[in-house]
């Protein structure tokens, strides 16, 4: 009677997670197809060299917003995960008013910079550009933290819709309108993005608030404070490095080749970023789950509902592999004729980007348990090293070389990952997580006859 309870509690953890993994990365696979919606209608109101500029632009801030988080929005996964895990809301609401304290002076610091310092590096920057380039900065930053501290407090469910469709569903009615009635400028274009992330993250504080209602505390409690920072400084040196690998490739491609051939590149990155949008859900969800469960000891349930996530997004996104290799043109000529010759540089991003899904969140899991500093040392010299074949194959052989060295570079990184987090935490994150299952099922079953 027993061994069967146990079986049912196990079924329906697999069926709720795996339905859990389907909505996350069903709401990140919307986002990543609404923005490639804004851009593929950017592409075709703009010229090659307008729009590579727009690419190179919009990448330089999403890395700066990253930067001006300061890793708080890693931390406040952490924190809150874990106090909350423990009962303390008075640390648990301490902690998440630090971050907003942190994550405003930061933005505005960042923001304020830029407005100093771009025009002597760009001085035929258009001003109204310049201004809609900072407040889309500050709009992101916060937006930042704001759907990272929902995942944890709310659910993931709010975080990712605020997160990844409202401002893109906003930009995109301005984009389309711009578009079809007078073209698109750089600066109506950051200034609709930041105008949609103001909405985003005001949703997600009304979401906010009710949990509060619900945790009430008369007094904070910052025991932790000082430790607050220097966990913070960790994680956000980790989330430096990796903006700067999502981000720094087509500013790269752009100062070395052209800005067409970074807007190739931009192009290609865009669709093959769906399978990171969907690793990015399967974080999503790991995030919500990891720092309670592993602080708890339940290690063997973290195990389970990651391996239900990586064999989900396994199973969506094979297919969707090799859709891309057989239509691959096709789909390509959507942002335009020319852009069909950046097949090859697609298939090879988007390989790479399979093999980093399919070997699971164990970035997040590392540095939601208390190894931020491992996962920091490793994915600062690899990205040191994607930079260095970046900046030599891109100058040789344009937007495919950079295609090769994200490739060598981050599909190997990702499976050492999971080998580090499976000896480090005690869970792996992998797909190869499957087949021990698999073989305990047989191995009972035949027990069992």
């Amino acid at each position: 009677m027993a061994l069967s309870l146990r079986s049912l509690a196990a079924r329906f953890l697999a069926r709720k997670t795996a339905v859990s993994a389907v909505a996350a990365m069903a709401i990140k696979a919307s986002g990543a197809l609404l923005t490639v919606a804004v851009f593929t209608m950017a592409a075709r109101g703009m010229t090659s060299d307008d729009f590579g500029r727009l690419a190179i632009w919009f990448n330089a801030l999403s890395f700066l917003a990253v930067a001006a988080c300061f890793g708080q929005d890693t931390l406040i996964a952490r924190s809150f995960g874990e106090y909350a895990g423990k009962g303390d809301y008075a640390q648990a609401w301490s902690a998440y008013r630090y971050g907003w304290f942190m994550i405003v002076a930061s933005a505005l610091v960042f923001a304020c910079g830029m407005l100093v310092l771009a025009p002597f590096f760009f001085p035929s920057l258009a001003r109204t550009a310049l201004l809609a380039g900072a407040f889309f900065l500050v709009a992101q930053t916060l937006l930042h933290y704001s759907s990272h501290s929902t995942r944890v407090i709310v659910n993931f469910v709010v975080s990712e819709v605020t997160r990844e469709l409202v401002w893109r569903v906003v930009l995109l009615i301005v984009v389309i309108w711009s578009v079809l009635h007078q073209g698109l400028t750089p600066a109506e274009f950051f200034t609709a993005a930041g105008i949609g992330q103001i909405l985003s993250f005001a949703a997600a504080l009304r979401y906010v608030r009710a949990a509060y209602k619900a945790h009430p505390v008369e007094r904070t409690n910052q025991a932790d404070r000082r430790q607050w920072l220097p966990r913070g400084l960790a994680m956000w040196q980790s989330a430096v490095v990796e903006a700067g690998s999502a981000n720094f490739d087509v500013m790269i491609i752009g100062y070395l080749a052209s800005p067409e051939a970074a807007g190739d590149y931009f192009v290609a990155a865009r669709i093959a970023n769906v399978f990171i949008m969907v690793l990015t859900g399967l974080n999503t969800y790991s995030m919500s789950q990891s720092a309670s469960l592993h602080f708890s000891g339940q290690t063997q349930k973290l195990q389970d509902i990651l391996r239900s996530l990586v064999l989900v997004s396994t199973a969506m996104l094979a297919p969707l592999l090799l859709l891309i290799y057989v239509f691959g043109h096709e789909i390509l000529m959507i942002f335009g004729e020319r852009f069909s010759a950046v097949y090859p540089t697609l298939v090879v991003l988007s390989t790479a980007c399979f093999v980093m899904s399919s070997s699971g969140s164990a970035s997040v899991i590392l540095l939601t348990t208390g190894h931020e500093k491992i996962y920091s040392r490793i994915i600062t010299a690899a990205t040191l090293l994607r930079f260095t074949l970046t900046a030599m194959l891109s100058f040789l052989f344009g937007s495919l070389g950079a295609a090769w060295a994200f490739a060598l570079v981050n599909a190997p990184l990702f499976m050492a990952l999971s080998i580090i987090c499976k000896r480090a935490v005690g869970a792996d994150t992998s797909v190869m997580s499957v087949f021990p299952y698999l073989r305990a099922r047989i191995a009972r079953g035949a027990y069992s006859a």
